[in-house]
């Protein structure tokens, strides 16, 4: 949800950040390999990685302390998008609590949180072969593996739906058949708890999802066959 065409302001070698300006704002994010000044990027970043405080924080390791008002507000079943003007729209997923504890209404003044590392440039690669992987009872296609990276990504199913433009039925159905071809849950439901739960990748989801991705991002099409097998299920 939150994507930023961001251009590198300057590189601090010796504090290992790279200062990037979006729109009226600037972000310091870690220092990535061919990172130079003038650089022209897009940048993405999760809107459960982004914390919302009340007041100034004081002496934190986080090197993004944003000062900012609450310009949206949206609930949706995991949660509320808060989407704060910080000199461009940041966009943070929260509980319903902490929107009470917060008490977080439209023109909220609040502190947005962030961490370098949480800042990802985008970098472009050349998709030459496609990861499947293999469970007990059948397969987890590419598609259906990106679904499992826009939960993971968004934080939410919901997000997922609206970032994949499919509808929330079509997306349960999608965790029902994941589920059942692994043997053992890649999603889960959460249930309880003030924001009245949400959906997430289990641990062995996101492992699952760890192992293709790093098949994909190495690009392994020569040694590799077309899909990736792994034995899915306890």
């Amino acid at each position: 949800m939150n994507r930023f065409q961001a251009t590198v302001q300057r590189c601090d070698a010796v504090d290992t950040v790279a200062w990037l300006r979006i729109s009226g704002g600037l972000l310091a994010a870690r220092l990535w390999p061919g990172v130079r000044k003038g650089q022209r990027v897009v940048v993405g970043i999760r809107p459960e990685d982004v914390l919302l405080a009340s007041g100034h924080p004081g002496t934190i390791s986080a090197r993004n302390v944003l000062p900012g008002y609450v310009s949206a507000l949206q609930r949706v079943p995991e949660g509320v998008y808060v989407t704060v003007n910080v000199g461009f729209p940041l966009v943070s997923m929260i509980t319903r609590g902490s929107q009470q504890r917060l008490r977080l209404e439209r023109g909220s003044a609040l502190y947005a949180i962030l961490k370098a590392t949480a800042i990802v440039p985008e970098t472009p690669s050349r998709k030459r072969y496609k990861v499947t992987l293999v469970g007990r009872k059948g397969d987890v296609p590419p598609e259906k593996l990106k679904f499992l990276r826009a939960v993971d990504r968004m934080g939410s199913m919901s997000g997922a739906c609206r970032e994949l433009r499919i509808t929330y039925r079509t997306a349960w159905l999608w965790v029902k058949s994941i589920n059942r071809a692994w043997g053992s849950p890649l999603v889960q439901r959460v249930h309880g708890g003030n924001g009245g739960g949400g959906t997430t990748l289990t641990p062995e989801g996101r492992a699952a999802l760890e192992y293709a991705d790093s098949l994909r991002d190495r690009g392994r099409d020569a040694a590799a066959p077309r899909s990736a097998r792994p034995r899915g299920g306890p």
